[in-house]
């Protein structure tokens, strides 16, 4: 089980995503995904950039952590 912190960055347009997880003490893994800057609207081409950014990460993160994963959009 590793309890290495796990980041990892992308671009989407003009701004930084970074996703950052780790292992709480009952070994449940969380992440956050924070935006610089924060946008107030994205067009269908970066939701696109961030989906793909988002999804390879959690992909990885899912192998760091040698976890199953769910993503919800709503």
């Amino acid at each position: 089980m590793n309890a290495e912190p796990f980041t990892r960055t992308w671009q989407v347009g003009a701004r930084t995503c970074t996703l950052t997880a780790g292992r709480d003490d009952r070994g449940q893994v969380a992440c956050c995904i924070e935006w610089k800057p924060l946008p107030e609207r994205l067009s269908d081409a970066e939701l696109r950039e961030y989906r793909a950014g988002r999804d390879a990460a959690i992909a990885e993160l899912a192998e760091h952590f040698d976890v199953q994963t769910l993503v919800i959009e709503t």
